[in-house]
């Protein structure tokens, strides 16, 4: 019985806070809607967020109500991902973004029979798709759940089981997934559907306070390749 494992990117396969990533949902949100220019992303506090809710907070600033499910934010995410896409165009991948053990874990796993991969992430899949190209994990991750597609982090799972199952052939219980990320939302959002989180502090939030949030397991970081393959075959939901 293989276990899907769907990882968060930002902050649990590279590192957090890309500018570019930044810049391109102000460019999507300020083309769209221009009687918001003054208003940007580094005033949210956009963490474990979907881009999706991000752009309604952004919004918000200059006295714009929208709801997150409101298709007028799809052309914003157009607009993003092209402008990240142009950004790239043309560099290096710039793998020193990628985190540790991040390059030999991912391939690993990918070939690996016991386990099915996915990304599960909060970006929007214009953006993510750029970041998984550059980095060279494209083709480990055929599966996958957008920010820009929901209009929270919990609605991203279903979606990722549906594509999951349509791909691999295979109906995959919330016990034999696995949802690896680095922050509390992360960890709400496994356990809101029954599913075990490997929390790794990799990103802004020590191992001490992804274990206080009921992580199920915890890491440094994901380059103990033998025990972080073992976790993902053990790991359960310590249902609290």
């Amino acid at each position: 019985m293989r276990r899907l494992i769907l990882f968060d990117v930002d902050g649990t396969l590279i590192k957090r806070g890309d500018p570019d990533h930044l810049g391109a949902m102000d460019h999507g949100v300020h083309s769209v809607f221009p009687e918001a220019k003054d208003a940007t992303v580094t005033s949210v506090d956009f963490d474990g967020k979907v881009d999706r809710l991000i752009a309604t907070e952004i919004l918000a600033q200059a006295g714009i109500s929208l709801s997150a499910e409101d298709p007028a934010l799809d052309r914003v995410f157009d607009l993003a991902g092209q402008y990240y896409r142009d950004r790239w165009a043309g560099k290096p991948g710039g793998h020193e973004d990628l985190l540790p053990g991040v390059a030999e874990l991912v391939p690993k796993l990918a070939m690996d029979e016991s386990f099915a991969l996915g990304v599960l992430t909060g970006g929007s899949r214009g953006i993510v798709a750029v970041k998984l190209e550059r980095l060279g994990l494209v083709e480990s991750f055929p599966v996958g759940s957008f920010g820009n597609e929901v209009p929270n982090r919990p609605a991203l799972v279903p979606l990722a089981l549906e594509r999951a199952a349509a791909y691999f052939g295979e109906v995959f219980e919330p016990e034999q997934v696995v949802i690896v990320g680095d922050t509390p939302a992360d960890v709400n959002c496994a356990h809101v559907h029954g599913i075990p989180c490997l929390g790794v502090a990799t990103g802004k939030y020590s191992e001490e306070a992804m274990r206080a949030v009921g992580a199920d397991e915890v890491l440094p970081d994901l380059s103990a390749i033998p025990a972080v393959r073992e976790l993902l075959l053990t790991i359960q939901y310590q249902k609290g």
